[in-house]
């Protein structure tokens, strides 16, 4: 460790002397412009990520009445589909009602847990 922190300092005193003042003042100004576009860059990324987290919020409530509607189709289409096993005597009547109220339970609680999801 100590050897390589040596070879290190005496690397960067050979290139001191080597350097000028003038170049030293040209590559501290280089460093700063560069530090100074990567902040304004950042402030636009800011801005940019805000504004796209308002856009975000404005869609919440249209997504959880298109859940609940889904939900509402799912439920009558399992309803039919419940109508139609029993009415045929099918045996898996058990298993398409729990499968339709799963399906119909599994959107509304998507719907109540969008919001809080996203910090809505």
């Amino acid at each position: 460790m100590q050897k390589n922190w040596s070879k290190f300092c005496s690397l960067l005193k050979s290139c001191k002397t080597k350097l000028s003042y003038q170049g030293l003042r040209l590559a501290s100004l280089a460093l700063m412009l560069m530090m100074s576009t990567g902040y304004a860059m950042a402030d636009a990324g800011s801005s940019a990520i805000t504004g796209a987290v308002g856009t975000f919020k404005g869609y919440i409530d249209p997504v959880r009445n298109l859940l609940y509607v889904i939900a509402a189709v799912v439920s009558i289409i399992g309803a039919f589909n419940v109508f139609y096993k029993m009415n045929n005597g099918d045996q898996d009547v058990k298993k398409t009602i729990m499968m339709t109220i799963g399906g119909c339970a599994a959107l509304v609680a998507m719907a109540v847990a969008l919001p809080k999801f996203f910090g809505y």
